[in-house]
């Protein structure tokens, strides 16, 4: 979900990156010093105001879309209605207040300007269009499916997800897929879900925090829409920086645990994911011989520091398109295993012990040190790295996310320092043992 900031962001950002210096420095100034920097913060505030209001709402595109509407058509109204599922107390959708205005914006590719959506507890919000050219059983198989990790269509957006509860109660989702077939009546389930996000591409900053969740799957117009509605229930835990080594097509990241941001001179940051919320509807458009599923994604997010909003409606696209891009490289690949394949192949690795895990991930740390990336050799990761803590402090979830990643590399036709071959092999190794 990719693009380019352009020339507003920059003074923007600077501006942003002064005044939480300046807050930074106050926040430990004592004495007559006092009174100087509380003028220069609130000089440099009016400066950052006056230019959000001058430039803020410059720069701002939005991929694919036919044309930009302020006619929301009930749209406005829609998106709040849907916003509510995630209640556990949330009345039944309605398929023609709640339902027709988000499908036929989706379908029709009439994508409102992003001051035209609902404010949201002082979010920025921005929306953003895409297609991809797959079934929405097919989607539902590999993106919704209680047998596979949630990152399989998107590892360069998500480190690790879990439900933590579903319906109510500590149980997996169902196979919405097999409900597709006579669907007389939505289906509405209703959960929680624990996420850790990769590394942004920008500042480096990853964040942790659980959020509750509503997923609607009905039929409109004899074609199945499938619609996911998050809200982020508290403030994220706090940053802490991370680095994407290379182009983000590779997939290659590292999470050091340490409190901070990457970016330079942002190094002491306490940043935080203040708030967020989504819809985003998945509208089968194609036929049998020619899938296709249409998706728009309205997003509402509040995140920065020393409580001051960051976000742009531009790095909402930014992520959005970045999620997009690994979805539909995903799930378009001709090479893409059967459903059962990919299961078995992923329980294979699952059952392995953590010093097995340790041992077949080890050549692509070393990978990883060896680049000639500058942010390898920058604190904290060069010392990770170099004494071996890296390795033996990794997360059981992340070894097995990196042999997942290079299996489906290698099945894209793209090169993997480690794959799944060597869980396969241990696994035939142990079945040999036991005849």
């Amino acid at each position: 979900m990719t693009q380019s900031p352009g020339l507003v962001a920059l003074p923007l950002w600077c501006f942003s990156d002064i005044y939480s210096i300046l807050v930074y420095k106050y926040e430990r100034t004592v004495g007559p010093g006092k009174a100087f920097m509380n003028d220069m913060l609130k000089i440099v505030r009016y400066v950052l105001l006056l230019s959000l209001c001058i430039l803020g709402g410059a720069g701002i595109g939005i991929a694919s879309c036919v044309k930009i509407s302020q006619d929301t058509g009930g749209l406005d109204q829609a998106l709040v209605n849907m916003l509510a599922q995630v209640q556990t107390s949330a009345s039944a959708v309605s398929i023609p207040d709640d339902v027709r205005p988000l499908v036929d914006a989706v379908r029709q590719g009439v994508i409102v300007d992003a001051s035209s959506l609902p404010v949201q507890n002082k979010m920025t919000a921005a929306s953003y269009f895409f297609s991809v050219r797959t079934s929405m059983t097919r989607f539902l198989q590999y993106a919704y499916n209680p047998d596979l990790p949630t990152y399989l269509i998107a590892p360069n957006t998500v480190r690790r997800g879990e439900w933590t509860e579903v319906n109510g109660k500590q149980q997996p989702l169902p196979k919405l897929w097999e409900l597709l077939d006579g669907l007389a009546q939505p289906v509405e389930i209703r959960g929680v879900e624990h996420e850790e996000i990769t590394p942004d591409i920008s500042s480096g900053g990853y964040y942790t925090y659980d959020m509750d969740r509503a997923l609607i799957l009905l039929t409109y117009e004899d074609k199945p829409v499938f619609i996911s509605v998050t809200r982020q229930q508290d403030t994220s835990d706090v940053g802490k920086k991370g680095a994407v080594l290379g182009p983000d097509s590779d997939w290659q990241y590292l999470y050091s645990g340490v409190d901070g941001l990457t970016k330079g001179g942002l190094g002491w940051v306490s940043s935080y994911m203040y708030g967020a919320m989504s819809v985003t509807v998945f509208c089968e458009t194609g036929t049998p011989d020619n899938p296709a599923i249409k998706v728009g994604v309205f997003k509402w997010l509040r995140a920065g520091w020393a409580g001051i909003n960051m976000v742009r409606a531009h790095h909402i696209q930014d992520g959005c398109e970045r999620f997009a891009t690994a979805m539909k490289s995903v799930l378009e690949n001709p090479n893409l295993p059967p459903l059962d394949q990919v299961v078995e192949t992923i329980d294979q690795c699952e059952v392995l012990s953590t010093g097995e895990l340790r041992a077949l991930v080890k050549p692509y740390v070393d990978h990883l040190q060896n680049l000639d990336d500058p942010l390898v050799k920058k604190s904290p990761f060069k010392k990770l790295l170099r004494s071996g803590e890296y390795l033996k402090t990794m997360p059981r979830e992340d070894m097995l996310k990196i042999l997942v990643q290079g299996y489906l590399k290698k099945m894209m036709g793209r090169g993997a320092v480690v794959d799944t071959q060597g869980c396969q092999r241990l696994a035939q190794q142990r079945t040999a043992a036991l005849r």
